[in-house]
């Protein structure tokens, strides 16, 4: 004898297990898009600035093998100087009234830029010109460190002097040289009541013992002047290291002063 089930009773269940394993399926895309996202909010962000003759993407490029280790836990964000460089290396303009032809049938040299200049006297100019800018671009944004290159790193110390970007809890150098009137004009910008002093902000000094441009001695004068420094000579020259030594101890440096005090204040 023959037994007749309905059809649909047989495919409601399958259909109804298909349906659940589809919807868990969803849920799990879901909650792992949630996650990268809260992840993205969560990282801390550490503003980049490039040495003379360079720009942000420039200098992302140069530290690729450094830059791929800090992405990890860190959002960098790589910020173009103020002064517009000819090919000659001298200055033109603001950057700010120079944005690249997108439209341009041929590709441009590659624009390069400084935070400031020297006159004909031998004098450091439009240094109060770079920390205006640096406030302009920065206002609204949240960044918890800086990370500097030759100029970018000498501007890097006196901004977080300064306190002209509220937050800012920890600055990296590589290359960079003491300039009295970046320290003169940091001096001009007050920090209100309730930020931090920043001579007490940690710094990290890097220099190279092989450095044609930037001796070491003036590195250590910048990190003597600058406060709560640290110093460490490496054997490469004018350049930010990418050797995966220094590279550790840079971020060993970032965790103690960016995520060891954010676990404590929580």
């Amino acid at each position: 004898m023959w037994l007749f089930v309905p059809l649909k009773l047989i495919v409601s269940p399958l259909l109804l297990l298909l349906s659940m394993s589809s919807s868990s399926s969803k849920q799990n895309n879901n909650n792992k898009n949630n996650n990268d996202q809260t992840k993205a909010m969560d990282k801390l962000r550490i503003l980049c600035l490039h040495g003379k003759t360079q720009s942000g993407a420039i200098f992302r490029n140069k530290i690729a093998g450094a830059r791929r280790k800090l992405e990890r836990p860190y959002e960098l964000h790589f910020l173009d100087g103020p002064i517009l460089l000819d090919q000659d290396g001298v200055g033109m303009a603001s950057s700010s009234s120079n944005k690249q032809d997108e439209t341009a049938e041929a590709s441009p040299p590659l624009k390069t830029y400084a935070w400031w200049l020297r006159d004909e006297n031998g004098q450091h100019i439009h240094v109060r010109e770079a920390f205006e800018y640096i406030q302009k671009e920065t206002k609204g944004q949240q960044y918890d460190a800086i990370l500097g290159f030759s100029q970018g790193g000498t501007v890097a110390t006196c901004v977080a002097l300064a306190g002209i970007i509220p937050g800012i809890r920890a600055v990296v150098t590589a290359g960079a040289p003491y300039v009295e009137e970046t320290f003169e004009i940091a001096q001009e910008f007050k920090p209100s009541p309730n930020q931090q002093d920043g001579l007490q902000i940690p710094k990290f000094h890097l220099a190279g013992e092989t450095d044609a441009m930037i001796s070491v001695d003036s590195t250590k004068a910048l990190c003597d002047n600058g406060g709560n420094g640290i110093l460490q000579v490496h054997e490469q020259g004018h350049l930010f290291p990418t050797r995966a030594a220094i590279v550790n101890r840079v971020l060993e440096f970032l965790e103690e002063a960016l995520v060891e005090e954010k676990m404590q204040e929580s």
